[in-house]
């Protein structure tokens, strides 16, 4: 599988977000963030993070952040904060699928290595498909727009914010996928990229737990597709909500 250069979108979101943190002060949390990647970051230069203060109040704050490249922008986050606070509760459930140590014991037995993502290269993070992949050998033009992984962070169990921080990092590994997968393999039939990204966080959560993100496509028009998922604590506490538009266009030939 060829992945794309430049610098992956999850690092936008997790800086940024750190960078908002930077300028947070008290218990506040982040409620939110709607992320614009903009131009292509390169990964052999440093980036400058910008923050804004665009409301400050008791109970809550929003911070515009800017990552800036060579004199240019390159990603831009509208971020929420607020003080954690008691409430009615609802969520969607989460959906009923194989444990993490059996997804990893039914891929081993089948003497197959855990999928090559980008960011688990060093062993930062552990991501295992519950889902069948979009490698070429899983293409099926009837299947459904939909993906479903296993993924944490291990050995790093951190503070609330530091672990909203990696959450963001995660959020944006599979997501745009989901729209590509009844029409063929993306950067082989498809040219795929995050053009923007929204999350909402519901409860706090040890990133180095396992962690389930459910995901699928909703609509593709226009040479865009349109992705939504959610993240769910192993014992079904939905964790944080995420939606994203990416580019969706077939490469000639």
């Amino acid at each position: 599988m060829l992945f794309r250069s430049g610098i992956y979108g999850g690092h936008f979101l997790g800086q940024a977000l750190a960078a908002g943190f930077a300028t947070i002060e008290g218990e506040k949390l982040a409620q939110s963030f709607h992320g614009y990647f903009l131009k292509p970051g390169n990964p052999n230069l440093p980036l400058e993070y910008h923050v804004a203060r665009i409301r400050e109040s008791r109970n809550s704050e929003i911070r515009g952040i800017t990552a800036m490249q060579e004199g240019e922008t390159r990603f831009y986050m509208l971020a929420a904060f607020k003080l954690p606070e008691e409430g009615d509760e609802h969520q969607k459930a989460a959906p009923p699928v194989p444990g993490p140590e059996a997804v990893i014991a039914d891929r081993e037995s089948a003497g197959k290595p855990p999928f090559p993502f980008p960011m688990t290269q060093h062993g930062r993070v552990e991501m295992e498909f519950v889902s069948d992949s979009f490698v070429a050998e899983h293409f099926n033009p009837d299947r459904e727009p939909e993906l479903c992984v296993w993924m944490r962070v291990p050995d790093e169990a951190t503070d609330a914010r530091t672990a909203q921080c990696l959450l963001a990092f995660l959020s944006d590994g599979t997501l745009m996928f989901n729209s590509v997968l009844p029409y063929g393999v993306p950067f082989q039939t498809h040219r795929l990229t995050s053009l923007d990204q929204s999350a909402w966080f519901h409860r706090p959560v040890d990133p180095s737990k396992w962690l389930l993100y459910d995901q699928r496509s909703t609509a593709a028009a226009d040479g865009r597709g349109l992705n939504e998922g959610e993240v769910y604590s192993q014992d079904g506490q939905l964790i944080m909500s995420t939606a994203q538009e990416s580019m969706l266009r077939r490469i000639p030939g």
